[in-house]
Order: C-alpha cells, then sequence, then structure tokens
C-alpha cells in the first residue's frame, strides 16, 4: 500500500491539477495586478485549492484506489521460459524443471479460480493477482539461481575428491597437506551451493503449496467475499514474496 502523499503525487491528474491552480494565480496577478490584500487573498485561495486536491481525491474514494492499486508486473516471455527450461533440463536433478512448469499452472490456476470469485476492478482482486504474480516471479528468479549454483560446481566431482582424500589421510608432506587443502576446498564450495539450492527449491515448494491454498480457500468462498483461510493464504503468500526479494537481492 502507497503512503497517501505518494499517492497523490504519483497521480498524474495531480500535477495537471496543480499546475491549472497555479497557472490560473500568476495570470490573475499578471493580468490584473490586484493591489497586495487582493493579490495576498488570491495567492491563500490557490494554496488552499492545492491543499484541498488530496481531500478531493479522499472524498470521491480516487485516494484509496491509488493507495491500493496494483503495480504493473513484468511477465516471463515464452522464449525466456523456453531458455531456462533448456538449462534446467540439463540438470541431474528433476526438481527445477517440475517447478518451471508447475509454478506457472498454479498461477494461472490462481487467478482463474479468482475470475470466479472477484471483479476484476476489486482492490482485492488486484491485491491477490499482484501477489501471486510476485511469488511466480519469485520462484523464477530462485530457478534462475538455481541453474547457476548448479553449474557452477558442475565440473567437480564429488566421488573423486571423497576417493583422493581417503588415498592420502595415511601420507605426509607439504604437497600432500595442499592437495588436500585445494581438494577440501572444492568439497566445501560444492556443499554450499548444493545447501543454497535445496533451500531455494524448498522455498519453490512452499510457494506453490500456498497458491494451491488460497486457490481452494477461495473456491469454496461465496462470490464477492474472501474467507478467513483464504486471506491467511494471501498474507502468508505475500510475507514469502517478501522474503523471497529480499534473498534474491541480498
Amino acid at each position: 500500500m502507497k503512503t497517501w502523499w505518494r499517492a497523490v503525487v504519483s497521480y498524474p491528474p495531480s500535477w495537471i491539477a496543480i499546475a491549472a491552480v497555479i497557472a490560473a494565480v500568476v495570470a490573475i496577478l499578471v493580468i490584473l495586478e490586484p493591489p497586495a490584500l487582493l493579490a495576498g487573498i488570491v495567492i491563500g485561495v490557490g494554496v488552499a485549492a492545492i491543499i484541498l486536491w488530496p481531500l478531493t481525491l479522499s472524498a470521491t474514494g480516487t485516494l484509496r484506489q491509488l493507495q491500493f492499486s496494483a503495480p504493473e508486473l513484468s511477465d516471463m516471455s515464452e522464449t525466456e521460459k523456453m531458455l531456462l527450461g533448456t538449462e534446467l533440463e540439463r540438470l541431474d536433478d528433476p526438481r527445477p524443471l517440475h517447478q518451471l512448469q508447475a509454478i506457472g499452472e498454479k498461477r494461472d490456476n490462481l487467478i482463474a479460480v479468482l475470475d470466479q470469485r472477484l471483479q476484476p476492478g476489486e482492490l482485492t482482486y488486484s491485491r491477490y493477482q499482484t501477489t501471486a504474480q510476485q511469488v511466480y516471479l519469485a520462484v523464477i528468479t530462485n530457478l534462475r539461481e538455481v541453474a547457476v549454483a548448479l553449474r557452477s560446481i558442475s565440473t567437480i566431482n564429488p566421488a573423486y575428491i571423497e576417493g583422493r582424500l581417503g588415498e592420502l589421510s595415511g601420507q605426509t608432506g607439504e604437497s600432500t597437506e595442499q592437495e588436500a587443502s585445494s581438494l577440501t576446498d572444492r568439497q566445501s564450495l560444492a556443499v554450499t551451493q548444493e545447501s543454497k539450492v535445496a533451500y531455494l527449491l524448498a522455498q519453490n515448494e512452499s510457494a506453490m503449496t500456498l497458491l494451491d491454498r488460497t486457490a481452494t480457500a477461495l473456491a469454496d468462498a461465496p462470490i464477492g467475499l474472501t474467507p478467513q483461510d483464504a486471506e491467511a493464504a494471501m498474507s502468508a503468500l505475500e510475507e514469502l514474496a517478501d522474503r523471497a526479494g529480499r534473498y534474491a537481492a541480498a
């Protein structure tokens, strides 16, 4: 939700209204050249008109709509999806590719159920739609990170490292210690990236479960209403999307 002043400032008609008031005040002062007292009154009326603008927006309900309006979110093009799918298909782990296919289906399913329960112009509809898209994009971002993380360790052979460390365990000397240290470092790199991948995939599974839970809750709700369980699921989705955004930005 935007603060009231951000909503007013980001609303183009606000600037048109302010410009019109300023232009009218300047025109009166320049053309009519009123005395100082009247000039002060004209300026005061202009300032009052500008101050009253947010109140006018609030009285008409426009301000609330602006505060809760859903931002336009980008989507993934078919080309981008195909390229990411090709990248994930090369991985030994089938889960990332499955998640890529599933997340789009679950988002679309939620929107389809939403269309049956709420009107597209409603604030609640916009909130649910926006959050679903944010979660979808967060999952996509996670999958891109998974592809990069696994590619970065694709040339590390854990079996070879384990075997070689076993061979070196009974040996001594500077070269032996240096080799063992290098092998251990590579092993640590693999473990770190694998842990990151596990976290991201688990986060994606949570996101997909919440999308399903929200869709199910909405399906059980009367038309035009959002029950508590749907609201709880949506709140959890918003929290997850926020966490995912912070993690991706870290």
